[in-house]
C-alpha cells in the first residue's frame, strides 16, 4: 500500500477529501517525529508503541579495509505492536 492509497483508506473512513486527509496524516507524523527525535516514545491504544533509543557513536572496523570508521550518534524506532492488532492479524 503506497502513500496516496492510504490517504484514499483514510479519507473514505474520516468522510472528508483527500487534502484534509492528507493534511491529518502529516500532522500525525509531523507530531511523531517530534517526540521520536526527543527520545520519547508514542502509544497508540489498540495499535502500538513507536519507541526511539539513542546509539552512542562507535568506532567500528571495515571488514572489506580494516581501516577503522567513526559512527556517528544515532536514533532508531522500534515498534511493538499491541495484543489487540496482534489478534486481529493472527485471526
Amino acid at each position: 500500500m503506497d502513500n496516496n492509497a492510504v490517504i484514499e483508506s483514510l479519507a473514505e473512513r474520516l468522510q472528508r477529501d483527500k487534502k484534509d486527509a492528507e493534511a491529518l496524516l502529516e500532522g500525525f507524523v509531523s507530531a511523531t517525529q517530534e517526540y521520536l527525535c526527543n527520545i520519547d516514545s508514542v502509544q497508540l491504544p489498540g495499535f502500538g508503541t513507536f519507541s526511539a533509543t539513542k546509539n552512542d557513536e562507535q568506532v567500528v572496523t571495515d571488514l572489506s579495509t580494516g581501516k577503522r570508521i567513526l559512527l556517528p550518534p544515532a536514533i532508531t524506532v522500534q515498534f511493538t505492536p499491541s495484543a489487540i492488532l496482534k489478534r486481529k492479524i493472527s485471526d
